[in-house]
């Protein structure tokens, strides 16, 4: 009973992931430039398989809203019982909401038209990479580091964002397709503002972050930092 307990809390922990950024406004400089918190080079992370199945995840709901809704969506509401979430062989998982997120979210991706996929970006991988790498060290969660930078403060420090920019964080898993899902469906978010920023069809590029290396106690942390156009140092 403990152990459910303590996953039920850890859910609950992971699915408050803070309210996304997002900003129309002149671009701001900022050129201070810090090392990755861990060992492993930025570089070596950004080549990681889980960076392209993260970037494929979002192409793919950009690209066919209507298709992602049939074939990955609408296939988990026979997995709830009220508010659990239940999968086979794994511990049923208490949601905040329920199936209301999910059941919004397939009717926002049915009447969402096809937009342009997304661009990996060098600058705005380092700046998602950072705190991805920052987390996983600090164990804290949201959209600002431990040096007190701001998703924007971030992306200055690796070149220059352009028109719009926004930042979406994710804790717990470590597959693509469940990292987009989750940020899709934006369960106890009340904005549901990742699931707009990955449908948003100004943004144009994006970076990626990913760390599990960390002793947080969501387990892996996904950062992504999206612009409406970018010119990398």
């Amino acid at each position: 009973m403990k152990n459910k307990l303590c996953i039920i809390w850890l859910f609950t922990a992971i699915i408050l992931l803070g309210s996304c950024e997002s900003l129309f406004s002149q671009l701001k400089e900022n050129n201070v430039q810090q090392a990755p918190a861990s060992g492993i080079s930025t570089s070596e992370k950004n080549e990681l398989p889980i960076i392209n199945e993260i970037l494929m995840e979002l192409n793919r709901v950009r690209s066919n809203p209507q298709r992602y809704a049939e074939e990955e969506l609408k296939p988990r509401l026979k997995l709830f019982d009220g508010k659990l979430y239940k999968v086979p062989a794994e511990i049923p998982i208490l949601t905040n909401e329920g199936t209301t997120p999910l059941k919004e979210c397939i009717n926002v991706l049915m009447k969402t038209k096809p937009m342009g996929n997304l661009e990996l970006e060098k600058g705005l991988s380092l700046a998602a990479q950072w705190l991805a790498d920052d987390q996983a060290k600090t164990g804290k969660i949201g959209h600002y580091g431990s040096d007190g930078s701001s998703p924007f403060d971030r992306m200055n420090r690796y070149g220059k964002w352009l028109i719009t920019a926004g930042e979406n964080c994710a804790y717990g898993p470590k597959t693509g397709k469940e990292i987009v899902a989750q940020l899709l469906i934006d369960d106890g978010v009340p904005d549901r503002g990742h699931r707009i920023n990955i449908l948003k069809k100004e943004f144009k590029k994006v970076g990626i972050g990913y760390n599990d290396t960390g002793k947080a106690p969501y387990g892996a942390v996904s950062v992504m930092d999206f612009a409406g156009g970018y010119v990398s140092k």
